[in-house]
């Protein structure tokens, strides 16, 4: 039974537990349904037998807690103005801006002429920006400028009789394999080797 902040249950020690439980869950805005949806999988799972002795942790439903408390700042922040007991300015009337203008006292002729004259600026003026970014395709990229290559330094110059030498020595050594006696002395020197190493 619920009476405005009191809720009053009774029952076995057990199922007070529980319903206390699920009380206090629901004053921490967590929704009952929960609560009751593991109750009824434990009364399911109290029936067998064989899973009483086990822990029933893996059958019982995980449930996400959302961050309820947490409220969403709005895009649009609306700052008030400070009260003031005066009224706003009464705004210009049309004609007291003609009036300032002094176009008020010219002639409805004239007064076309200059509506026209502005329409005819705005034109022209929109003609020139649309010229303009018509061209712009015209227009061509800026280049890299053309590196030139550096001359070669006398540090990196080739070595002429270094060359010359080593040509003389690959021709000097013998290609292809070894013949039966240059074997055995090859052998026979990595044996002394490997005895001297010992």
């Amino acid at each position: 039974m619920v009476q405005g902040n009191t809720v009053s249950a009774i029952g076995p020690f057990s199922g007070l537990k529980e319903v206390r439980k699920v009380v206090l869950d629901t004053m921490k805005n967590i929704h009952p349904i929960y609560n009751i949806k593991t109750l009824m999988i434990k009364r399911e799972l109290a029936k067998d037998s064989e899973l009483r002795s086990q822990s029933w942790e893996r059958f019982l439903p995980q449930f996400k807690h959302k961050n309820v408390n947490k409220r969403k700042e709005p895009k649009k922040k609306t700052v008030k103005k400070e009260y003031t007991p005066f009224p706003p300015p009464q705004p210009e009337s049309q004609i007291d801006k003609e009036l300032a203008t002094g176009e008020y006292f010219l002639k409805a002729s004239q007064k076309k002429r200059q509506k026209m004259e502005a329409i005819k600026a705005k034109q022209a003026e929109a003609l020139s920006r649309r010229q303009e970014e018509r061209n712009k395709a015209f227009i061509p990229p800026k280049e890299k400028p053309v590196v030139k290559p550096k001359e070669a330094s006398t540090e990196t110059k080739i070595d002429v009789a270094a060359i010359k030498e080593k040509v003389k020595k690959a021709k000097s050594k013998k290609l292809g394999a070894l013949t039966a006696e240059e074997v055995k002395l090859k052998m026979e020197a990595d044996e002394k080797k490997k005895k001297k190493k010992k």
